[in-house]
C-alpha cells in the first residue's frame, strides 16, 4: 500500500477514538531499552519489556494480544503494558503468531507460514477461503507451537523482576494458552486473565483431533483465573462465557472470576475498570 495512503487511513482511525482514550495512549516511539530479542522458527523475533515503577515490585505481567496484533498495540494490551507498571508489575509483551487471514480492504493481507510447508498468499479482494480440516489443524499445531517456543524463552527475560508471574492473553490466543497450560506444555504461572477467549473453526477439525472446550479445560485446571468479556467481544466468546462461567462456579472466588465489561472505544471507563479488575484479582491471589 502506498505510504501516504496508509498514513491516511491511519490518521483517519485516530478520529473514531474518544480523545481521553487518546490522551492514554503513547504514540512516542518505543525507547530501545524495551526491545528485547527471542529466537522463534530459527529467527530473531522481538519482545517489549518494561520495568515497574514506584514502590511496588510484585512480579512479571506476561501480555499476548489476539492473532491479529502486534507487541506494541493501542488496544487495551497496550494500555495494560505501561499501566500496569505503576501497580508494581513489569510487563512483557509479545506479538503473537498469525491466524487465518482476515483481509480488511485497507491493508494488504499478510502472509502466513504454515509449519514447513510454502506460505498461503491471499490478495486483500479476495474473500477468505475454506480451509478443510489438515489445513486448520496445520495452522493450529504451528500457533501453538510457535507460543510455546516464545514462552518458553522468557523465564531468563524475567529474572530482574522476581515475584509473581501473571499471563493475560486475548481473543483466539486466550483460547491457545488455557491449551497450553492444560496440556503443560508452558510454564504454569501464579494467574491467568483470559479477554474474551474464543476458538475459532474448532469444530471443522476431525473430531479426534479437536481440543476440549474451554470450559471443560479451564475447571480441569488449578490456577486462578480470572475471566474478562467485553460487549464487543467475539461471538464464539460471547456465546461460551455463561458455559464457562456454569463449569467454573465449583471453585472458590479466589480461583475463578468473571466479569462483563464494556471494553470497546465508545466506553473510556472500560480500560480502566479492567486494570482494576486485574489488580485486586492478582493481590487476591498472591496476598499483597
Amino acid at each position: 500500500m502506498r505510504p501516504l495512503r496508509t498514513l491516511s487511513l491511519f490518521l483517519s482511525s485516530l478520529l473514531l477514538v474518544p480523545s481521553l482514550l487518546l490522551a492514554q495512549v503513547d504514540f512516542t516511539p518505543i525507547p530501545a531499552a524495551e526491545i528485547q530479542t527471542i529466537t522463534l522458527d530459527g529467527k530473531p523475533a522481538e519482545v517489549l519489556l518494561r520495568s515497574w515503577s514506584g514502590k511496588q515490585q510484585l512480579g512479571l505481567a506476561i501480555i499476548v494480544g489476539a492473532s491479529d496484533t502486534q507487541a506494541q498495540s493501542l488496544g487495551l494490551s497496550g494500555f495494560l503494558r505501561h499501566q500496569l507498571n505503576a501497580k508494581g508489575w513489569a510487563t512483557l509483551s509479545l506479538t503473537p503468531p498469525k491466524g487465518l487471514y482476515r483481509p480488511n480492504f485497507m491493508t494488504e493481507s499478510e502472509e502466513i507460514k504454515k509449519a514447513g510447508e510454502a506460505q498461503l498468499t491471499l490478495k486483500a479482494n479476495q474473500a477468505v477461503p475454506k480451509y478443510n480440516s489438515e489445513q486448520l489443524l496445520e495452522l493450529r499445531n504451528f500457533q501453538q507451537a510457535n507460543l510455546t517456543e516464545a514462552l518458553n524463552q522468557l523465564t531468563t527475560l524475567g529474572q530482574p523482576y522476581p515475584g509473581a508471574r501473571m499471563i493475560i492473553a486475548f481473543d483466539d490466543s486466550a483460547g491457545m494458552i488455557t491449551n497450553l497450560l492444560y496440556e503443560k506444555k508452558i510454564p504454569t504461572p501464579d494467574l491467568v486473565i483470559l479477554v474474551n477467549p474464543y476458538r475459532e473453526y474448532e469444530q471443522l477439525i476431525e473430531k479426534s483431533a479437536q481440543r476440549k472446550p474451554i470450559a471443560e479445560q479451564l475447571v480441569m485446571m488449578s490456577v486462578p483465573i480470572l475471566d474478562l468479556i467485553s460487549n464487543d467481544a467475539n461471538p464464539l466468546a460471547l456465546e461460551n462465557a455463561p458455559i464457562r462461567k456454569q463449569y467454573n462456579s465449583v471453585k472458590p472466588t479466589k480461583y475463578y472470576r468473571q466479569y462483563y465489561l464494556s471494553l470497546d472505544l465508545d466506553n473510556s471507563g472500560g480500560w480502566e475498570e479492567a486494570l482494576t479488575r486485574i489488580e485486586g484479582f492478582s493481590r487476591s491471589v498472591i496476598n499483597r
